[in-house]
């Protein structure tokens, strides 16, 4: 399966994440990009980076210092409205991250030697639920929809344990992985989506009014 990539730069020891935010404003002025600056009260320092390269559409990178976790990270990527397009697929936002990865945050990474954080664009459903994937697994791989009660047991052995385990798996993620891996069709893929939302859903219910 393929996502949106997540990438950070990493604080050196005792730097504050507003003072590498500062360093990252300075490289992209380098560079030529438009900056715009927004600091607030609180522990989030905010940088908007214009990017407008060809092939690619004009957006807007938007870079927090986060105190709390001792980064600065690229937080999402906004298409601008002369770009003509509301919505950023995750192939071009993530070609749009590396590329200012690329020459911003490894421009520090080889000058200052800050460490970047990254993930990669292509997941498995393991990655995402690692300790309820057995669970899933076990339900999908024992014939889920030929209507047996052992199918309805080992569907909320599934919720249960994503439940307990305090995984978060969104629906998205649900439904792309058996679409992807075994076809199912949309109706009934949307069928469990609304029935997993629902169970988890009175799950903590559950468990915040006993």
């Amino acid at each position: 399966m393929k996502r949106y990539k997540d990438c950070a730069l990493i604080c050196k020891y005792r730097q504050p994440a507003t003072e590498l935010l500062d360093l990252v404003m300075q490289v992209c002025s380098k560079k030529g990009y438009q900056v715009d600056r927004y600091s607030a009260m609180t522990e989030r320092d905010t940088l908007a980076v214009y990017i407008h390269e060809n092939g690619l559409p004009y957006s807007r990178l938007i870079v927090c210092a986060n105190s709390a976790s001792n980064v600065v990270a690229i937080v999402n990527i906004v298409p601008m409205p002369e770009s003509g397009i509301s919505h950023i697929e995750y192939a071009e936002y993530n070609k749009l991250l590396d590329l200012f990865r690329d020459q911003v945050f490894g421009t520090i990474n080889h000058e200052q030697g800050n460490e970047i954080r990254e993930n990669s664009e292509e997941y498995n459903i393991e990655d995402v639920i690692p300790k309820s994937y057995t669970a899933l697994n076990t339900w999908l791989n024992m014939y889920p929809l030929s209507g047996h009660p052992l199918d309805t047991k080992r569907w909320y052995a599934f919720v249960v344990a994503l439940h307990e385990n305090n995984e978060y798996l969104s629906l998205d993620d649900f439904a792309k992985y058996i679409m992807e891996n075994y076809e199912w069709p949309s109706d009934k893929i949307e069928e469990f989506s609304l029935r997993l939302e629902s169970q988890l859903e009175l799950l903590e219910y559950y468990d915040n009014h006993r």
